[in-house]
């Protein structure tokens, strides 16, 4: 089990405590303490707020008469306020809530255009039911844009006509059409955009109008940058995408401060505009520069490392163009490692970012033994939003010594080509979207032994939310698959080939323990032959699939399933899989889901997987 707590120094002042758990070892706590220690951590109460688990709101119906639609939308617009509302949850009595909400109802009738709607609670058995009377849709019967008559001829509407019904989002949508209208086509020095609306009762109507207030046209003229002190300026500007002339824009001004913000070198940047004179304005940029560098300390135990101490530190603008440079060891019982990266954003090119590697490592597994110290460098460029090629190249020299074998050296020059493909909603918690990453990595060793092979590995993942069903479901699936080809199995390198097992492969099983073993001939005469570690394979299945649950905004829940195998022939295949099930837990910080798994070995066997279950807690999901 992975118990950390880190120090990280921001700066030279700001100091923050960090502890984390990390892909725990099941043996570590029996599975009837760690559902009780589950069990008090949510049972616990908690200063400020009630746990959402327990809020004790009385249930509700909702009754439109000859209206499914309306009834239905009212039912969740209730159940989303029922989710923030901090008023609510301080009302015992249900003859309260029914009264809070009854002129919510009221609120959300008139949004849809039901003025004369009436609402009436009653409370039965601590459960209240709402009849609601919508009475007839109020219609727009007058519609009016009054804006500079030169602009009008070609603005494409507001989305609303004379006949349609007066609906507050559909309104305000008119409203946010005719600031981009007038953002793009207009150098208007402010776009300021009202709407009046003039309900008449006895028509049941309304007439809408909407107003541009009078605003000067004006151009850029110069452009200060100031705050800064270890930025390059010239860098600044650049990422502004502004010039002296251009057509002066609002929304420019916004995209110009969030393209700063991006380089994460800003912590705040102002615009400051100008009076007009001559019809030109000048623009100052106010800057805050972020703090540059961290200190990182920590200790902690995982069940891939043993227990161990780890130290980094990083500065993040060490040229003065947003360079990051970062140095971190990890000194663990299995593994120590010293590693040092630089990244140089906007590599000769605003889309296309290098990063250059130096490691040198320590590995005592059950597999192998192995040190090896490599240096390399991978150019990446983004060809569309959500589609990014690299090209890389390494150098790496190592010592790898197998069980019962010699040791082996190896100079190993491989030259990486990756692409991936992202169209995910979140980095840590996708709900939608998909991503493929694709990596081919020939290998060449050039201490002349003549070791040649390509080490291809493809990983796919999809994400779909039911948002309309309770809980909001998510079914996540993931499917990796390896191939080394080029060279016999025992002539790979041993840290180089395929295994299978652990929280980033099938859960249930220990890390590394799928996969192919040697057969170790007995001393004694008679016995059969024992099976060794895992020696790795030349190629490698693995697919999970995870239905992910919402039961409120901070807590979910998830079911799994697992299943893979690592071969010794260059022929990954989903038939011949081992699979492991769990459930879990999910929080959801602020920052990512931090997630508590447990999961069952479904084809254990004997002799090798000494554990029935297997713990997993780290930050993020699992893929």
């Amino acid at each position: 089990m992975v118990f950390g707590v880190a120090v990280v120094v921001v700066g030279k002042r700001n100091l923050v405590l960090r502890v984390s758990c990390i892909a725990p070892r099941a043996s570590v706590f029996s599975f009837a303490t760690l559902v009780l220690l589950a069990v008090l951590f949510l049972l616990a109460p908690q200063q400020g707020s009630a746990l959402p688990f327990f809020d004790n709101l009385p249930k509700f119906k909702v009754r439109v008469s000859e209206n499914r639609e309306l009834q239905e939308w009212l039912k969740d617009q209730l159940n989303e306020q029922r989710k923030s509302s901090s008023v609510l949850k301080s009302y015992e009595d249900p003859l309260d809530v029914a009264r809070y909400e009854r002129g919510t109802l009221e609120k959300l009738l008139r949004s849809r255009g039901y003025y004369d709607g009436r609402v009436r609670q009653s409370v039965t058995d601590g459960e209240i039911l709402y009849r609601v009377v919508p009475g007839p849709v109020y219609r727009i019967n007058s519609l009016e844009i009054r804006m500079p008559s030169h602009l009008k001829p070609g603005f494409p509407g507001v989305g609303l006509s004379v006949g349609d019904p007066l609906e507050a989002e559909k309104v305000t949508e008119g409203v946010n059409r005719i600031e981009t209208y007038l953002a793009e086509s207009a150098c208007l020095l402010n776009v300021d955009v009202t709407y009046q609306a003039t309900v008449v009762h006895s028509e049941h109507a309304a007439r809408l109008e909407y107003r541009v207030a009078q605003s000067p046209e004006v151009h850029i003229g110069q452009i200060f940058v100031e705050g800064v002190t270890t930025i390059d300026e010239d860098f600044l500007r650049k990422r502004l995408k502004l010039e002296e002339g251009d057509c002066f824009s609002r929304k420019k001004m916004d995209a110009a401060k969030l393209r700063m913000l991006r380089t994460n070198l800003v912590a705040g940047v102002n615009a400051e505009v100008s009076e007009p004179h001559g019809g030109i304005v000048d623009v100052t940029f106010m800057v805050i520069e972020r703090k540059h560098r961290t200190i990182r300390l920590g200790v902690g135990y995982s069940s891939d490392d043993g227990g161990g101490v780890s130290a980094g530190w990083e500065h993040r603008n060490i040229l003065g163009r947003g360079e990051k440079i970062e140095v971190e060891t990890r000194a663990y019982e299995v593994a120590q490692s010293l590693k040092a990266e630089l990244q140089v954003p906007r590599f000769f090119r605003d889309d296309q970012d290098f990063a250059a590697t130096a490691e040198a490592e320590n590995e005592d597994r059950d597999s192998y033994q192995a040190e090896s110290i490599t240096v390399g460098g991978t150019i990446s460029r983004r060809h569309t939003k959500h589609r990014t090629f690299s090209v890389g190249s390494a150098l790496k020299f190592s010592e790898v010594q197998e069980e019962g074998e010699e040791s082996e050296n190896y100079n190993l020059l491989s030259f990486p080509l990756g692409l991936k493909i992202d169209t995910t909603d979140n980095l840590l918690d996708a709900h939608s979207g998909a991503t493929v990453a694709l990596e081919i990595k020939p290998y060449f060793d050039l201490r002349g032994s003549g070791t040649q092979f390509t080490k291809n590995t493809l990983v796919m993942t999809g994400y779909h939310t039911f948002e309309e069903t309770r809980f909001k479901p998510t079914a996540a699936l993931r499917i990796k698959a390896g191939v080394i080809s080029g060279a016999d199995n025992l002539e790979i390198p041993a840290d180089e080939r395929f295994y299978a097992g652990g929280g980033g492969s099938v859960r249930g099983y220990s890390y590394q323990a799928l996969g192919p073993r040697r057969l170790i001939p007995s001393t004694a005469a008679g016995e059969p032959p024992e099976l060794s570690d895992p020696i790795g394979g030349r190629s490698l299945s693995e697919i999970s699939l995870e239905g992910r649950f919402r039961f409120t905004e901070t807590w979910g829940g998830v079911f799994f399933v697992d299943g893979g195998n690592a071969y010794a022939d260059p022929q990954p295949s989903f038939d011949d899989l081992y699979w492991g099930a769990g459930f879990g837990v999910r929080y959801m910080t602020s920052f990512a889901p931090l997630r508590f798994d447990i999961a069952f070995p479904l084809d254990r066997r004997e002799g090798l997987d000494d554990s029935a279950y297997q713990i997993y807690v780290s930050l993020g999901q699992a893929f």
